[in-house]
């Protein structure tokens, strides 16, 4: 018996997995159980790593009007950045905005506005995209 990570193939995207490999002696053939699931070798979507760009206290009753233009996708990163710019000492760029966010902090009970920013070096998304094979099922 030995455990160990191997990497998968499902839908053309590489997962990790822990395994362990044991030999069956009658079937004369090693078994392997999935012990634990690790995720993607490479994420699809960039993970966060660490706090957003941009952390804003907001109030809640001008919050309310902003979510709901969010929720309702009327806004453009133009008109969140014109919302929000008397709390940014320098906004960013409105075309390197890529997402907007709300935390509510249970224990403190504050309301934060969260805009994720893509950096100048990074490639867009669009041009990392790679058409998909059909599957022959």
């Amino acid at each position: 018996m030995s455990v160990s990570i191997r990497t998968t193939n499902n839908h053309g995207h590489p997962y990790r997995q822990r395994v362990e490999y044991t030999w069956d002696s009658q079937a004369k053939r090693c078994r392997i159980r999935v012990l634990e699931n690790l995720g993607p070798v490479a994420p699809i979507y960039r993970r966060a790593g660490g706090l957003p760009a941009y952390s804003l206290p907001y109030e809640p009753t001008s919050f309310g009007t902003l979510a709901l233009q969010v929720m309702n996708q009327e806004l453009t990163p133009r008109q969140v950045l014109d919302q929000v710019k008397e709390l940014l000492p320098e906004p960013p760029p409105a075309h390197q905005l890529e997402a907007v966010g709300i935390r509510y902090d249970l224990g403190e009970k504050t309301l934060q506005l969260l805009l994720w920013t893509r950096s100048p070096s990074d490639r867009s998304r669009r041009a990392r995209a790679t058409p998909t094979k059909r599957s022959r099922r």
